[in-house]
This record gives structure tokens, C-alpha cells and sequence, in this order.
């Protein structure tokens, strides 16, 4: 299966033959109501009519079984059309995209540069998402040659029973989504799909794509609202198994991890509960995380606003102690950075500009609660094993700086915009982790600014560790931040207020044409020249 063959499908022979189904159906069915009403003549008895009515209901049997392969191959038949369709639009608008920009777009999927000046870096961009889509649109050709071949050998065999038709399985299906893919893998995965797919993968598999970073905002938070019922039930049931087998042991949880189990298993259904009051008190907000199953701690990410539209996205990453408990309130502090950055935009004559921020809880921060920290003493918890211990170890921003390098990935290639403007905000522990991510090897940086604030280090000492632009980059630490005494020892890199970032105060400061000349709180720089205020509170963007 090529570009080529996607080309050349007939959807006018496949509607024509759709037609014919559809009269063989009708007159099937006209047959069968004349049979049947021919068995119920009141007037004709003896062995002659109970021999014809006998015959009479065998026809009507066959007539049944012809009747439901029709009906699986009249529907298979429409989705085809509508499926060929969709890809031949796909693909017709891939090959203006690659004329427009000076590249062939060859049969299997490959993109090479015509005759001309060197290929630049968006260039090379555009590329990468023109075969990532071609080959998108093939895999899905295939797939739907795998599905229809499936169901007429079901059919010439005999296999298809009546009201199969209205059954799962019995057409076209979803495939799933390209295992290890990249956001844009994901994103082209998403778009080769026709519409009753889309449909079918988010009624019935939402969980191929809450999480998946390329797919669009609206369908992500549709499907993670999707799975509330079945994830409860499924905490329900490993909560009442892990208390009857502690119910059971004699020795309680001493010898086994049931006890902490548990006390997450618990836990988890708390998280669902909040998030549920989370979804309900903002209902133009989108959850597009919700991850319950891959780690001790719920994970999940929740936006206002629409990322997908935006000119300006800010991603925030907090810090030790934060939980699924913690999102009400950073989402409140998220609506009022969204406020503001709105209000500045609006002060430069930027007005038309629209703004997203996101709470980011995708990785496990170190906390200071639940089974580990209550078994000791608790000075021990909140020194020897509680924030001033794990805000010195890497390993869990380590984990979580691929999740949150991926998530930037993801906005970038969902967004409608040719090229959003992404800041990336982390306080506590979360700038290290924030600032992992944005060192991470992947291809491009589709983050613009980034602010540090009550930071421990993030191993960078400048914009260019980080892929950033220089002036991009900045710092912000109260005085008496007791976070500094981690930054005496260089465990995660130089003392951040020592690097050569833009530095911004904490302190009240006025500038002469912010906040229409307020004064406002920790926006004045120490460091290279004055950033613009934004009155109190770090902002995606600096008109």
C-alpha cells in the first residue's frame, strides 16, 4: 500500500456498490414480510399448508442469514466511503503542503527536497511532519484494507449472524495508536483517523490517548473524564482486596506491603474525587493528563483555557509535597496568571492575542506523607527524610523530565498556531525537573522563556544549557528561601542566583508603563536589563 493506491480508490464504484447492497437489502426484506404474511392466511389449513408454511419459514431463515452478511457488507461499504474519503483529503492536502514548500512528496511516504537553496532548520521541521503524516495516512490505508478483508471473509464463509451488523468488530476499527510514538507520530496517527473512529477511540479506548502528547486537548480531556467510572471501580475493587487480605493476616501489614498499598489505593480514589470537584468548578478547563497507574501517586496536568489555539501557553511544574490535592489551588493560581498575562497583552495593544496555562503534576514529586515518612520520628520526616533529603536527589526528576520534555513536544505539534509561544514556569524541586526537560536531546526547543523560581539548581549555568534564546531564561529567589541551604552544596548544579540567567527580584519595584503605573511586587531585574512588570506574578509572556 502506497500514497499512489490511496489516490486511486474508486469511491464512486464503492458508493455504487453500497447502493446495490441497500435494494438487495430492501427487497430481501419485502420477500421476507410477503412470506410471512402468506404463513398467516387464517383460511388455509390441512397438511398441504402446514408443509407450505414449513417451506415458507426455511426461505424466510435463508433469506435471514443472506440478509445479515448484506447488511455487515452495506455498512462496511459506507465506511469505506467514508474513510477513503477522509484519507484522500488528507493526502490532497499533504501534497499542496509539500509543493508549497519546495519538497516531493514520493509514493511511500518519503519527502525530498527540490533543486534550491539549502534546507534551513523549520524547513527540515516541515519535513519531518510531512512524511510523519504520509506515513500516517499508509498505515491506515492498511489497516482498513486488513479490516474489510476480514469481514467479507467472515461473510463469503458464512459466518455472520443476524444483528451482527450493530456489533463491535464488524466493520472498520479503530487501529491503536503507533507503540513509542513521538508527539507527532501521535498527532498524524490522530488525524489519518476518520470521524466514527475518533469516536470509537474515545468511547472505547480512552485509554490510548488521555496521555498520549500530540493529541488534541478537547479529545484528551473528553477521554480522561471518560475513564472516572472505570477507574474508581477499578481503586474500589484493589482497595476492598488489599483490606480483606489484611482483614485475613495475622500479622497485619508488618511483613507484607499491604498496608501501604493500601493507604495509595485510597488515596487514589481521593485523587479521583478531587479531580472530579476540579472538572465540575471549571468547566472551560481541560484535564489532559490523568494517570493513576504508573506510579504511587496520581499524575495529571489540567489546562485553561485551549492550548490547542493559543498564542501563548505557560506550563507550570511544582515542587516537593505537591499532590492531586494541590491542583485546586494551582489552578487558581493559573487563572490568575492567565488574568494578567491578558491584561498585559492587552496594555501592549496585543489584545486579540489568547492565553493558556497549564498545571503540570506529570511526575512524582518528593513529599513528606504516606507510608515511609509516618513510620519515622518527625524530625526525621522533615529533615533526614523529608524535603531537605529528596530536594538534594535527582532520581525523580530524572524520571519525570522526559514526561515533561514529551508534554512541551506535545503542545507544540497539536497547537493550530504556526508557532505558540511556550513558557515554561517551575518552582521548588519542579524547576529541576523543568530544568532537565529543557535539556533534554530532542530534536528543536518548542519552549521560548522559561522562570526558575525557588529553585535548588537545574545543572545550567546559562540560555544555552537550556535551548533557550539568551535573555530568555530567568531566576527568581526570596531572600529567605530556605531552599538556598540545598544551593550551598551544588548537588544539582551552580546556585542558580549565581548563574548568568536574568535575574529578577522578589522585591516591590515600579516601572513607569506596567500595571498603568502601579506598583508592582517581584519584577524588577538584578541581573542584564529591566524585564517588564507583570504585576506580582511571573507571566507566559512579556509584551
Amino acid at each position: 500500500m502506497n500514497l499512489r493506491d490511496i489516490a486511486r480508490w474508486d469511491t464512486g464504484a464503492l458508493q455504487a456498490v453500497q447502493r446495490s447492497l441497500s435494494a438487495r437489502l430492501a427487497t430481501i426484506g419485502f420477500v421476507q414480510d410477503r412470506l410471512a404474511d402468506i404463513g398467516r392466511l387464517p383460511t388455509w389449513h390441512a397438511d398441504a399448508a402446514d408443509a407450505a408454511r414449513r417451506r415458507f419459514r426455511i426461505a424466510a431463515d435463508d433469506l435471514t442469514g443472506e440478509a445479515a452478511a448484506i447488511a455487515v457488507v452495506e455498512r462496511l461499504t459506507r465506511e469505506m466511503v467514508d474513510a477513503v474519503t477522509h484519507l484522500q483529503t488528507e493526502l490532497d492536502g499533504l501534497r499542496e503542503a509539500a509543493v508549497a514548500h519546495g519538497m516531493a512528496l514520493s509514493d511511500n511516504g518519503d519527502v525530498a527536497d527540490v533543486p534550491g537553496p539549502a534546507v534551513d532548520a523549520s524547513a527540515a521541521a516541515r519535513r519531518d511532519e510531512l512524511r510523519a503524516a504520509a506515513r500516517a495516512l499508509i498505515l491506515q490505508a492498511e489497516d482498513l484494507v486488513a479490516d474489510a478483508a476480514a469481514v467479507l471473509t467472515r461473510a463469503a464463509d458464512g459466518e455472520l449472524e443476524p444483528g451482527e451488523v450493530e456489533h463491535a468488530g464488524s466493520g472498520l476499527s479503530a487501529p491503536a495508536p503507533p507503540s513509542n510514538g513521538s508527539p507527532l507520530d501521535n498527532r498524524e496517527y490522530w488525524d489519518a483517523l476518520p470521524d466514527a473512529q475518533r469516536r470509537e477511540v474515545i468511547e472505547r479506548h480512552p485509554d490510548w490517548i488521555g496521555n498520549r502528547d500530540g493529541i488534541p486537548s478537547a479529545v484528551r480531556h473528553e477521554a480522561n473524564v471518560g475513564r472516572f467510572d472505570d477507574e474508581r471501580s477499578r481503586w474500589e475493587a484493589e482497595r476492598d482486596r488489599l483490606r480483606e487480605s489484611l482483614d485475613h493476616n495475622g500479622f497485619g501489614g508488618a511483613f507484607t506491603d499491604d498496608d501501604a498499598a493500601l493507604w495509595y489505593a485510597e488515596q487514589k480514589l481521593r485523587d479521583l474525587g478531587d479531580l472530579e470537584k476540579l472538572v465540575r468548578d471549571n468547566p472551560d478547563g481541560r484535564l489532559i493528563l490523568l494517570d493513576l497507574q504508573s506510579g504511587e501517586r496520581t499524575m495529571a496536568a489540567f489546562a485553561l483555557g485551549d492550548p490547542d489555539t493559543a498564542d501563548h501557553i505557560s506550563v507550570t511544574t511544582p515542587g516537593i509535597d505537591t499532590t492531586v490535592a494541590s491542583l485546586g489551588g494551582m489552578t487558581e493560581e493559573a487563572k490568575a496568571l492567565k488574568s494578567e498575562t491578558e491584561r498585559q497583552l492587552d496594555i501592549a495593544g496585543r489584545t486579540g492575542e489568547t492565553v493558556s496555562t497549564i498545571a503540570w503534576l506529570g511526575y512524582q514529586p518528593p513529599t513528606t506523607t504516606g507510608p515511609g515518612n509516618y513510620d519515622v520520628p518527625f524530625l526525621d520526616q522533615n529533615l533526614g527524610r523529608g524535603w531537605l533529603l529528596d530536594s538534594w536527589q535527582s532520581d525523580r526528576a530524572t524520571a519525570g523530565a522526559p514526561k515533561l520534555a514529551s508534554f512541551y513536544d506535545g503542545l507544540d505539534v497539536a497547537s493550530q498556531k504556526p508557532d505558540p509561544h511556550i513558557t515554561a514556569l517551575g518552582h521548588s524541586y519542579g524547576s529541576f525537573t523543568q530544568g532537565l526537560a529543557l535539556q533534554d536531546p530532542g530534536p528543536g526547543q518548542p519552549v521560548d522563556d522559561a522562570v526558575f523560581y525557588g529553585s535548588p539548581g537545574f545543572h545550567a549555568n546559562d540560555e544555552s544549557d537550556l535551548g533557550l534564546a539568551p535573555g530568555h531564561g530567568f531566576v527568581m529567589r526570596a531572600h529567605d528561601d530556605p531552599i538556598a541551604v540545598v544551593d550551598g552544596f551544588d548537588t544539582l548544579g551552580p546556585d542558580p542566583v549565581q548563574t548568568d540567567l536574568e535575574q529578577l527580584s522578589v522585591r516591590e519595584a515600579t516601572t513607569p508603563t506596567a500595571c498603568g503605573g502601579k506598583t508592582p511586587t517581584g519584577t524588577a531585574s538584578t541581573h542584564g536589563p529591566a524585564a517588564p512588570a507583570n504585576c506580582g506574578r511571573p507571566a507566559t509572556t512579556w509584551p
